[in-house]
C-alpha cells in the first residue's frame, strides 16, 4: 500500500495551500457538519498539528511532537478523549495512571495514581491519590516538563475531543458498538485541512500485533480512502517516529526534595511550592 504519510518538511505548505483554497475549505467543513472540535482549526492566526491521545501528558514523544511541529512551521496541540473507558488492556491507558518516570540519577519508578477502587471510568476522569483527577496529574506534570524545555506557552494548548467524536459518528452512521470507525473518517477529514495529524501507525509497543493490524484494515484504512475518495485529498498525517522509551516521562531536573514532594502529594503540590 502506499505510504499514509507526508514528509514533515512538505506537511506545513500543503496545510497552507489548502487552507487558502475557499472552496476546499468550505466544502470539508461542510463535511464535518459545520463544527470542528477546537477554535485552534479555524483561527486564521493559527496553523495548528495535532497529537491525538487519551491524556494530554509529558512524555519523550509529547516532548518530540512539540519540537517537531514547531520546527515544521506549526503550533502544536494536544487532542485528548478524556471520557474514554479506562481498561488495563490498554497500555497508554495504564501509563496515563501509572506513569513511567524517569528521575535523577537513574531512578526510575511505575506507581500507581489511581487506587484500585478508583479505576472505573473515564480514563482521565479517575480521582487520584491526591484528590483531583488524573487529566490534572498530568497537566501538572506537563507544566513541570514543557517550563523545563522552555515551551511553557504550549502547556495549555490542549482540547478534549469526546462530544466531537460523538457527534461525527451519529453523522457517519453510528448507532451502537465502538465509535472509532465511525469518527475517523472526521479525523482525517480535519486533517486534510485544518491541521496536521502526528501520529505514528507502524510504530510502538503494539507495532505487529493482532489488534493493531485490525485496527488499521478495520478503521484507520477505510477512513484515509473513504476520505481522500470523497472529498479529492488526503489527510496530512506526519509521521512520528516511534523510539524505545518514549512512554517515559523524563523528570531528571528535580532536585531529590522535589522529586519526594511530588512522589508524596503529588504533581499539583510541587508545582504550587515551586511557586513560592
Amino acid at each position: 500500500m502506499e505510504t499514509i504519510y507526508t514528509s514533515k518538511e512538505a506537511a506545513f505548505d500543503l496545510i497552507m495551500e489548502r487552507r487558502n483554497n475557499k472552496e476546499l475549505r468550505e466544502r470539508v467543513m461542510c463535511y464535518l457538519g459545520v463544527k470542528a472540535p477546537a477554535a485552534c482549526f479555524t483561527d486564521e492566526t493559527t496553523v495548528p498539528a495535532f497529537l491525538a491521545r487519551y491524556v494530554p501528558r509529558a512524555t519523550d514523544e509529547d516532548r518530540l511532537f512539540a519540537d517537531e511541529a514547531r520546527d515544521a512551521g506549526f503550533t502544536p496541540y494536544w487532542a485528548s478523549y478524556m471520557g474514554d473507558k479506562y481498561t488495563e488492556r490498554n497500555a497508554e491507558k495504564v501509563q496515563t495512571i501509572r506513569p513511567p518516570i524517569r528521575w535523577t540519577k537513574g531512578q526510575r519508578t511505575r506507581q500507581w495514581v489511581v487506587p484500585i477502587d478508583e479505576r472505573s471510568g473515564g480514563v482521565g476522569e479517575l480521582r487520584t491519590l491526591f484528590g483531583y483527577n488524573s487529566t490534572e496529574y498530568q497537566q501538572a506534570i506537563r507544566q513541570l516538563v514543557f517550563g523545563n524545555d522552555g515551551n511553557e506557552d504550549t502547556v495549555n494548548n490542549t482540547f478534549d475531543m469526546g462530544e466531537w467524536y460523538r457527534y461525527q459518528a451519529r453523522r457517519f452512521g453510528w448507532e451502537s458498538g465502538n465509535l472509532a470507525p465511525f469518527y475517523y473518517p472526521a479525523t482525517m477529514a480535519l486533517a486534510s485541512v485544518f491541521g496536521a495529524l502526528y501520529e505514528d501507525f507502524d510504530g510502538g509497543p503494539n507495532a505487529g500485533s493482532g489488534d493493531l493490524a485490525a485496527f488499521m484494515d478495520r478503521v484507520v484504512y477505510p477512513a484515509i480512502n473513504k476520505v481522500t475518495q470523497d472529498l479529492g485529498v488526503n489527510p496530512i498525517i506526519v509521521q512520528l517516529p516511534y523510539r524505545e522509551g518514549m512512554a517515559e516521562t523524563g523528570l531528571e531536573f528535580l532536585t531529590n526534595d522535589e522529586a519526594e514532594c511530588m512522589r508524596q502529594y503529588g504533581s499539583r503540590a510541587l508545582v504550587a511550592a515551586r511557586m513560592e
